[in-house]
């Protein structure tokens, strides 16, 4: 494992792409972004960056997968983290008296249940840690942010509700990427691509077809709309493979029958 020196992630102080890193890369030092598209754009070649890609409840981090295909950066690495969203104010404030709740889109959408029976205002602001520390500036015991159960150990701050997550099995896909390999694991077990098919009738099913054929098994298939082309599609597609062989038989099979097939990740997981 090559050393790991710098990484960009979007957020701020005790988000929960932080954590991921303060149990991965101890040695590391993080930089914290505004916008996906700041992670990406500051690295050189020996830096890499984590981008919160997919969540179990509401699905891909369309604004983070759209960065990281514009970027042609590669996926080294995958982590899936548990989370575990609180309801947060300052030291203080009671939960009766909150008129407006503010945080990550994401984590409002995880957290759309739970809001909606206290029928309040909601407010998105780009990072779920740095909802929390706005709190300070705004000095308002009727604003609450949602973010992690960390926050607790703050006595800035209070705990105005445990576990507001739609489900209690809410987990977050990270990608650590770059634009070197830094030789984490040599077992590389799952692949992420993206897929242009033809525009005619069964492109995409021939294409579909050649991954039963060579035996693979597709974990994600997710249409997207391309810009600029009104009614054209791309999918972004995750499969298991560990051989690389089988990936170039693939790529010549699909480039006959689709307009674009792009592998952009060659990786393994690991469960936070």
């Amino acid at each position: 494992m090559k050393k790991v020196k710098k990484i960009f992630y979007q957020g701020s102080e005790g988000s929960y792409s932080e954590s991921v890193l303060e149990a991965y890369f101890q040695d590391a030092e993080y930089v914290a972004c505004e916008t996906f598209k700041e992670t990406l754009g500051d690295m050189i070649n020996d830096d890499f960056a984590l981008l919160p890609v997919e969540n179990s409840l509401v699905g891909t981090v369309i604004e983070a997968y759209e960065a990281l295909l514009e970027s042609n950066l590669e996926v080294y690495m995958e982590f899936r983290k548990k989370i575990n969203h609180a309801l947060i104010g300052l030291n203080g404030s009671k939960i009766e008296n909150i008129t407006k709740v503010i945080s990550h889109p994401q984590a409002l959408q995880q957290c759309s249940n739970f809001l909606e029976g206290l029928n309040i205002q909601r407010q998105p602001v780009f990072d779920t840690a740095g909802s929390v520390m706005s709190l300070l500036e705004n000095d308002s015991k009727e604003t609450a942010a949602i973010a992690g159960e960390h926050f607790e150990k703050d006595k800035r701050f209070t705990i105005l509700q445990n576990n507001i997550s739609n489900h209690i099995e809410n987990y977050t896909r990270f990608f650590l990427v770059g634009k070197e390999d830094p030789e984490i694991s040599e077992k590389k077990d799952k692949r992420s691509a993206v897929l242009i098919s033809d525009d005619k009738p069964g492109s995409l099913l021939q294409g579909l077809k050649i991954f039963e054929e060579l035996k693979l098994n597709l974990t994600k298939l997710e249409s997207r709309p391309i810009l600029g082309s009104p009614w054209e599609y791309k999918f972004y597609i995750d499969y298991q493979n560990d051989n690389n062989e089988i990936d170039i038989e693939l790529k010549d099979k699909l480039s006959k029958v689709t307009k674009e097939f792009k592998i952009i990740g060659k990786y393994s997981s690991i469960d936070l």
